[in-house]
């Protein structure tokens, strides 16, 4: 077992927690609470406003875009340039299509996308076992985003549902011109032969993530 290096006096702790850990766990579980409870209720009878078109781009975080498909729904977010205040680096953005949804939520996050997706999958695996729903997942595999950028990602499939879950960790440069680590997550689901029909719009969508140089 290795040994556990003393907590430092000056770390931020809230009754013994370590505050830097808190932000990042809540990313994960708010992600995988999505995944289980929110994203499996969503059907084609759901009515979307604000639709995307063409040329619109989404902040998903302080300084990290999302290009989002002609014709898709801004169901939460901001579009750059029509934010009534900036983005901060804890956001959440969600585009629809029909019963098809891409879920993207962003926060600070200090690792790697392989640990990212590791965290979500493990709370989304003890989550889907304790409401006795089980999901076959694929290996795992690599996503590039069109600037450059490599995320870990995993498909996965249940009885009437299927989709991916894609995770990335970016160091961005916001408005304020700080250097920042962000973790990205993106849960894209829908029935099996409505996604992949948007198979194409989707892949798209995840490559155009940008962040500001």
């Amino acid at each position: 077992m290795a040994a556990r290096a003393p907590a430092r006096s000056d770390e931020p702790r809230l009754f013994g927690v370590d505050l830097r850990t808190v932000v990042p766990a809540l990313l994960v579980l708010g992600l995988a609470a999505v995944m289980s409870l929110v994203l499996p209720s969503i059907d084609s009878e759901t009515s979307y406003r604000d639709q995307v078109h063409k040329g619109d781009i989404a902040a998903i975080a302080d300084g990290i875009t999302l290009t989002p498909a002609s014709g898709w729904d801004l169901e939460s977010g901001a579009l750059v340039g029509e934010a009534r205040s900036p983005v901060g680096t804890t956001a959440t953005t969600e585009l629809a299509l029909g019963s098809v949804t891409l879920f993207v939520r962003a926060a600070p996050f200090d690792g790697t996308p392989s640990a990212l997706l590791s965290r979500i999958l493990e709370i989304n695996g003890d989550l889907h076992h304790a409401r006795g729903r089980a999901a076959g997942t694929t290996g795992r595999y690599a996503v590039r985003t069109r600037q450059g950028a490599v995320g870990a990602a995993k498909d996965f499939v249940s009885v009437a549902r299927q989709g991916s879950v894609i995770a990335f960790a970016f160091r961005s440069r916001g408005p304020s011109g700080r250097t920042q680590s962000e973790g990205v997550e993106i849960v894209a689901a829908g029935p099996m032969g409505a996604i992949s029909r948007r198979r194409h719009a989707i892949v798209t969508m995840i490559r155009s993530i940008r962040t500001e140089s």
